[in-house]
């Protein structure tokens, strides 16, 4: 069994691409025993994990609150209207998510969510966006149960 975190999101469509960038940060902070995933805008990979312990999603999600808002739920917490599937291209990351499930062994699931500010061309995060990424850090190394031995400047320099 393995920790898994998976960034989701449109890396060219600003806020979009917020767990991407999220990952791409954590990728310089060693974290044992913990693999780090950049889905880009297919949450389909989420197949090809098998024996998940922990599994912890980070992308954009419009709750209505500020940006930046930093959002926890699980899978189950999200209701989602019911479409027909005209191909396994229409799956959102929700219906992937529990194929995932049923096809595979999998422990605790947590999606951290943060509510964009933009989502149109552009390759960089808004500045709210930009600033809260320390503790988008921070939420999911708390669901890892993970502290890195880097103090919060160090981890500041691995995200600039």
């Amino acid at each position: 069994m393995g920790k898994f975190v998976v960034g989701i999101g449109n890396v060219l469509l600003r806020d979009e691409g917020i767990g991407c960038h999220v990952v791409g940060a954590l990728e310089g902070i060693p974290l044992p025993d913990v693999q780090v995933i950049d889905g880009g805008t297919c949450p389909d990979v989420l197949q090809l994990l098998e024996d998940v312990d922990k599994l912890v999603i980070v992308d954009a999600a419009r709750g209505g609150g500020m940006p930046g808002q930093i959002y926890r739920f699980r899978p189950e917490d999200v209701t989602l209207e019911q479409k027909p599937l005209l191909s396994l291209h229409d799956m959102s990351l929700i219906d992937s998510l529990k194929l995932m499930q049923v096809r595979h062994n999998v422990g605790d699931a947590v999606i951290i969510g943060v509510e964009p500010k933009e989502i149109n061309c552009g390759l960089e995060l808004s500045p709210e966006l930009q600033e809260r990424i320390p503790q988008i850090i921070d939420a999911i190394l708390s669901e890892l149960n993970t502290s890195p031995n880097l103090s919060l400047g160090e981890r500041n320099k691995v995200i600039v």
